[in-house]
């Protein structure tokens, strides 16, 4: 791992919450858009980002405590994702609007981890 990229959190309202954090944080949105039926408004919350998605008709954000996933910029993205392969785990891999890619897997616990080409801080 190089380093850590963003936290992802699902909200209901993304015009809500941008609204919070940005009243109650004073965080300027630092880039904002979609993916699919998502959007998405990254933070900058100094030596990562923090990445608020709203999916509409995708089921209720995660129980207040829980994370939605953690996403890693890694140096060897297709070493990662064979690896995880390798290991029997199932793959969700995504081609962002840059033509960068991502993957989506879980640990041994069930939590989601993203593996990230480019990081949407490099």
């Amino acid at each position: 791992m190089s380093k850590l990229d963003h936290i992802g959190i699902y909200v209901k309202d993304l015009a809500k919450s941008v609204s919070f954090y940005m009243d109650v944080f004073g965080w300027n949105g630092v880039k904002e858009f979609g993916s699919g039926e998502a959007k998405i408004v990254l933070f900058d919350i100094g030596g990562g980002l923090l990445e608020l998605v709203q999916r509409p008709g995708s089921p209720a954000p995660a129980p207040i405590g829980n994370w939605s996933h953690l996403a890693l910029h890694v140096k060897d993205w297709a070493g990662i994702v064979a690896k995880v392969e390798a290991r029997g785990g199932e793959v969700r891999k995504i081609t962002m609007p840059d033509g960068s890619h991502n993957a989506f897997f879980k640990d041994p616990d069930g939590h989601t981890i993203e593996a990230m080409e480019k990081g949407f801080s490099a």
